[in-house]
């Protein structure tokens, strides 16, 4: 009985295998049109389909309606299926599988089975009568390859021609026979004419062949321990992947795509790995030490600064984990200054020649796949401008947090998907980015690229540099690595040590510096230290003081930018306008004053004196009277709304030169309330001191042979009556 059910299932299948080829053949001629080359190849391909029928007379009336629809003759199909049938003849198939017990004799175990390999074809028994080819083809299993969303097995399939192809088939594609004929006829000419029971029972026999191998979806560094290139891994030692793209760590398999023969021959149009061939291991052909020693000879002390950043970036998931945070490397210079020279240099320490991304045409979703791709490893990001898509804006802020793009699922739950913020941003532009009141300036480490003519050795040197990248340096990677257990184990208590020596040095030396900024360069600096204290320490060509030193000052630099382009310092510079114009008045809107003392009214409404230890000079403002002025010109200005009154209080009582609100202050006009700020170079660095013609007294000459007279001061203490 089983064997007639086995039988009326192959009687089914025919008729959907003859749609199927029907459908196939089509398909390629109408493919081909008129190119003599194509037809030929396409007649070539369907003669073979027909004589897989094993039904001359079915094949002939094929033959015919093709040659009628498509003009073609009918003879070049039959002469085809002729020659195919001689081949056949001479390659004398043996219907019976040959097994061997211990002793050596022959034993048939295939009527256990019910079906048996021979001349790469499945061969099924039936009830009656000789066994019947089910297949033109054999399938080797070689591994499955996990995922809860992007299971399959990779497979070889041959057919009875020799034609191998290996495949990753989509582990769903394997639960019916449709599925699967359909996935293995879109790849060649492999037939599976037999029914569902004679398909599972093949399947049943390779299902457990399929080692289990993990697909390695985010290239860099991997939680197992190794950092993962498309072409092999680095955990100690360099391991390529096979020809499958199989590569083992720790008695476990994993899969790199990009670099298997499933995808040999993918068109570069239709390659969905094309970006991760750029991320490869090669032998760099100079050591890092030399490497260093170029990058410093053509760019500079920046390239100290670079170095550091590209070390950083080696262990960023490690500096995230412990403080959430990583900063982006930021690369200002005008035109042909060299800023992109730089970025190309720190990028093929990672990858092989792979181009910016973009940031004016960029897509979203390329944007964050190329920040998720790959872990540990610098993105290289080019044309930044302050006129940027918000929304792009928005994700470079976020990206300093690890915050990545999240999406809902189309599933009836709540289950969403996060792309993953994975590698260090590099910017390059000819902009600082001072948007949104710098918040992209004070989560950056900017290098300010200045324009300058290369002298004949810098330009050797380049060329050198230039040339070694060409080749590729990316196994310098490994270099860093080797360093990953020191970075693990010393890195909280060093980043702590030098942030706090860093604030102590910045605040003795009186130069300006925001915690922000600190903590960014700090992320940068802790790194190299463990690394040149370790015993065998890298040859990086400069000291951990050099890099000290430089951070120092391009801390205090970016604090000042940011401090001269804020939104609180147009303000002040709105304000000095104003002044100027006669829209406010000296005296009665604001006023300087020299004090020894001011009360100023707490939260609470208390009033408290705070006395200076030095005469103080103050600025007065009355806010109520200056801010609507304010905003009418911001908004003449700029089109835009200025800074509302809330805001600009909160942005007042976070500035160094805020003292606080003065209940009771004399102006020319009235006693009002005021808010005070200490008043000249190192708080409020503003001019609006005026004077008139009545105060106006010409300074005399003086006489170079008497020591010159001391300043005058005017000192009044706000909390005598009346003080003005």
């Amino acid at each position: 009985m089983t064997d007639q059910i086995q039988d009326i299932q192959i009687i089914e299948t025919t008729a959907g295998r003859d749609e199927m080829i029907i459908a196939a053949a089509e398909a390629l001629l109408e493919a081909a049109g008129t190119n003599p080359a194509q037809k030929g190849d396409a007649v070539n391909a369907i003669s073979t389909m027909l004589f897989e029928l094993n039904n001359p007379a079915k094949a002939e009336s094929f033959a015919s309606y093709f040659a009628k629809k498509y003009k073609v003759t009918k003879k070049s199909f039959t002469d085809q299926i002729k020659l195919l049938v001689d081949f056949a003849k001479l390659a004398a198939p043996k219907h019976k599988a040959r097994t061997f017990s211990e002793d050596g004799t022959e034993e048939d175990t295939s009527r256990d089975k019910g079906w048996y390999e021979s001349d790469n074809c499945y061969f099924f028994h039936v009830k009656d009568g000789p066994p019947l080819r089910g297949s033109n083809f054999i399938i080797k299993p070689l591994f499955h390859i996990y995922s809860k969303t992007d299971n399959k097995r990779l497979v070889e399939i041959t057919n009875r021609f020799g034609y191998s192809k290996i495949m990753a088939i989509p582990s769903k594609n394997f639960i019916s026979v449709e599925q699967f004929q359909a996935y293995v006829f879109n790849e060649g000419a492999f037939i599976f004419n037999a029914g569902k029971a004679q398909y599972i029972k093949v399947l049943e026999h390779i299902a457990n062949d399929f080692p289990r191998c993990n697909e390695i979806h985010t290239l860099g560094w991997q939680r197992e321990g190794f950092y993962a290139f498309a072409n092999g891994i680095w955990n100690g030692r360099w391991q390529p992947v096979d020809t499958y793209g199989i590569t083992e760590h720790k008695e476990n398999h994993y899969f790199s795509p990009a670099f298997s023969k499933v995808y040999d021959d993918v068109r570069e149009d239709d390659d969905e790995y094309e970006n991760d061939r750029f991320f490869v291991w090669n032998p760099s052909p100079i050591s890092f030490g030399e490497w260093t020693r170029l990058m410093i000879t053509v760019y500079g002390d920046n390239a100290i600064t670079a170095i550091a950043f590209a070390i950083a970036t080696t262990f960023r998931e490690l500096i995230y984990s412990k403080f959430k945070i990583f900063p982006h490397l930021f690369l200002f210079g005008e035109k042909q200054s060299g800023k992109s020279q730089l970025a190309w240099s720190l990028s093929n320490l990672f990858f092989h020649n792979m181009p910016a991304f973009n940031l004016n045409s960029g897509t979203q979703v390329g944007f964050f796949r190329r920040l998720s791709r790959v872990k540990n490893a610098i993105v290289w990001l080019d044309e930044y401008g302050n006129e940027i898509d918000p929304k792009r804006f928005q994700a470079l802020k976020a990206a300093y947090d690890g915050i990545g793009h999240e999406k809902g699922k189309m599933t009836q739950d709540n289950r969403t998907m996060i792309t993953k913020i994975n590698g260090s941003c590099c910017i390059s532009s000819q902009w600082l980015p001072t948007l949104d009141d710098n918040a992209l300036h004070t989560r950056s480490c900017l290098l300010t690229i200045l324009k300058q003519k290369y002298n004949a050795h810098q330009t050797k040197q380049l060329d050198i540099l230039k040339g070694h990248e060409e080749k590729g340096i990316s196994s310098l990677v490994g270099d860093i690595l080797q360093f990953r257990g020191a970075i693990d184990e010393s890195y909280g208590p060093t980043f702590s040590s030098i942030m706090d020596k860093m604030k102590v040095d910045l605040i003795k030396e009186n130069l300006p510096f925001d915690e922000r900024l600190v903590r960014n360069f700090t992320c940068l600096l802790a790194p190299v230290k463990v690394i040149l204290n370790a015993e065998n320490p890298l040859k990086l060509n400069f000291t951990y003081e050099q890099l000290y030193n430089l951070c120092k000052a391009n801390i205090a630099e970016m604090a000042k930018q940011i401090s001269q382009s804020e939104s609180i310092s147009h303000f002040w510079k709105t304000v000095e306008y104003l002044l100027d114009d006669g829209k406010i008045q000296d005296k009665v809107d604001l006023k300087v004053a020299t004090v020894n003392s001011v009360i100023i009214t707490e939260k609470n409404e208390t009033e408290l004196s705070v006395p200076f230890p030095e005469p103080q000079k103050l600025l007065f403002i009355r806010l109520s009277r200056v801010h609507p002025l304010y905003m009418e010109r911001h908004r003449q200005q700029t089109g835009k709304t200025g800074i509302d009154m809330v805001s600009i209080m909160h942005y007042f009582k976070s500035h160094k030169a805020f003292v606080g609100h003065v209940p009771r202050v004399r102006f020319d006009t009235s006693v009002s309330t005021a808010y005070a700020f200490k008043y000249g170079p190192g708080f409020l660095d503003v001019n609006l001191e005026r004077m008139t013609k009545d105060t106006f007294v010409p300074e005399p000459v003086p006489d170079v042979n008497s020591k010159p007279p001391a300043p005058a001061q005017i000192i009044i203490d706000l909390e005598t009556e009346p003080p003005f």
